[in-house]
């Protein structure tokens, strides 16, 4: 398993400890934004973590920490938090994947076809 893939799986299972510790009152949210369904996508993602591509495993991270945030388990700077702490506590040294998270950094996005 990569770094990318254990810093993945470090934050799902953090994401699935806040979400089975969460005593907040229920919010009407679709099916795929409960709770019980977010536990089963982190254990998913920990179960697949060494065979699905990063790309994948980024996308369904993101997905539970949107839910968690629609949910009001936590806002937008504590998953934030939540990202620097696993990646600190994993070793991640790369700046390539901070880049999105400051508003100070402006970066190009080629998306090719161009002349």
């Amino acid at each position: 398993m990569d770094n990318t893939n254990v810093l993945v799986t470090a934050m799902a299972e953090k994401c699935r400890e806040l979400i089975r510790d969460w005593s907040g009152p229920p919010i009407d949210l679709p099916e795929p934004l409960e709770p019980e369904h977010l536990i089963w996508m982190c254990e998913i993602i920990e179960k697949n973590a060494d065979e699905w591509p990063a790309t994948k495993l980024h996308r369904w991270i993101g997905f539970v920490q949107c839910a968690m945030i629609a949910n009001r388990m936590l806002d937008l700077s504590d998953a934030k938090a939540m990202f620097n702490n696993a990646k600190i506590a994993h070793s991640e040294s790369s700046e390539d994947e901070l880049d999105h998270l400051d508003p100070a950094n402006v970066f190009e996005l080629d998306i090719g076809g161009e002349g």
